[in-house]
């Protein structure tokens, strides 16, 4: 199996569990997770974006074999252009990971375009999260609504010639994206946040296609085995279980 979207790093919020890269790995294993994408946890927070992706670099490059990285680039930084260039040189960037909601800009501003112009440029796998948790647990202090399924749609259709991966999104959210989106054969949804409807995996793949759906397990924020066995008792067939737990990352991400 391989997990399309997973962190490491701590959450100002709450003690968490799995946030090393050795935690992490040995609950792949436990879960018979073969690799996975992931990000920082603290650049969700941190006011330089390239302290948090050189720690995930330092990480994550010893187990290139296991772990994908997905560097963070906040476009209303100053400076994110050179920092984008570091990841590129320095650390091979392959993936580019968005978190507009919590870096205050919209898609359709000059900073999100000017950094989806930049994901079109280098070719880069784009992961958007639209949230990270159900925003009934956020901090009082700390309420950061989800992307709009609007945005993300217009965000698509717009880079119709750049692959998505839309991130914790719940079931009506990415319904709203595939039903608004002019273009969808660019994108392509996890289902860590999807928890429900009863039959949600079943319902997923008969609305947008069993071909673009990927595990995601979003740890360690949450449970992981809430999603691995969603999948293991949806009832689907084989080949399409085959390609949300490994097929479609494979292909999206390029794995071998």
């Amino acid at each position: 199996m391989i997990d399309a979207n997973a962190y490491l790093g701590n959450w100002p919020f709450r003690k968490l569990r799995y946030t090393t890269h050795i935690a992490l790995l040995d609950k792949m294993d436990a879960l018979g997770i073969e690799k996975a994408v992931v990000s920082s946890l603290e650049n969700v927070f941190y006011k330089d974006q390239l302290a948090g992706n050189r720690r995930l670099h330092s990480e994550v490059h010893p187990h290139a074999d296991r772990l994908l990285p997905a560097f963070t680039i906040n476009p209303t930084f100053p400076g994110w252009e050179e920092d984008l260039d570091v990841c590129v040189q320095e650390f091979g960037m392959r993936v580019i990971r968005l978190h507009p909601n919590y870096h205050q800009y919209g898609l359709d501003s000059a900073a999100g375009s000017a950094v989806l112009d930049a994901a079109r440029a280098h070719n880069f796998v784009v992961i958007l999260a639209t949230g990270l948790e159900d925003t009934r647990h956020h901090h009082p202090l700390v309420k950061v609504p989800d992307v709009p399924a609007e945005q993300v749609a217009a965000a698509v259709s717009a880079y119709a010639d750049v692959q998505f991966l839309v991130a914790a999104a719940n079931f009506s959210g990415v319904s709203a994206v595939w039903t608004e989106a002019a273009h969808t054969a660019n994108v392509h949804f996890e289902i860590s946040r999807v928890q429900g409807p009863v039959g949600d995996i079943e319902k997923l793949c008969g609305t947008v296609g069993a071909d673009r759906v990927l595990l995601g397990t979003n740890l360690p924020l949450h449970v992981p085995e809430a999603a691995t066995l969603a999948i293991e008792h949806a009832k689907i067939t084989a080949a399409e279980r085959r390609m949300i737990v490994q097929e479609n990352a494979t292909r999206l991400f390029g794995l071998g």
